[in-house]
C-alpha cells in the first residue's frame, strides 16, 4: 500500500507557486528582501494562511527582478 501511495505522490505536477525561500533562491536575494519588496507592493504574492505564508509565481518573481535591473 505505501508504494502505491508514493506513485500518487511522485505522478502530480509540480506546483507553479514557489515558497519565499524558492523565490529568494531564483532571484538569489535573502527571504527578507522579498518580504520587503512585496509589503511595499513592487513584488507581487498570494497571502495564504497565516501572516507570514506567502506563495509567488515564478512569472512574478521575474518581472520584479526585471523592473529593479540597471543596465551598466
Amino acid at each position: 500500500m505505501s508504494n502505491e501511495l508514493q506513485s500518487d505522490v511522485s505522478d502530480k505536477a509540480p506546483s507553479p507557486w514557489l515558497t519565499v525561500i524558492e523565490a529568494a533562491d531564483r532571484a538569489r536575494c535573502g527571504p527578507k528582501l522579498i518580504y520587503r519588496e512585496v509589503r511595499a507592493k513592487r513584488l507581487k504574492a498570494a497571502r495564504v494562511g497565516g501572516r507570514r505564508e506567502l506563495r509567488l509565481l515564478s512569472e512574478w518573481v521575474d518581472a520584479w527582478l526585471l523592473a529593479q535591473m540597471t543596465i551598466q
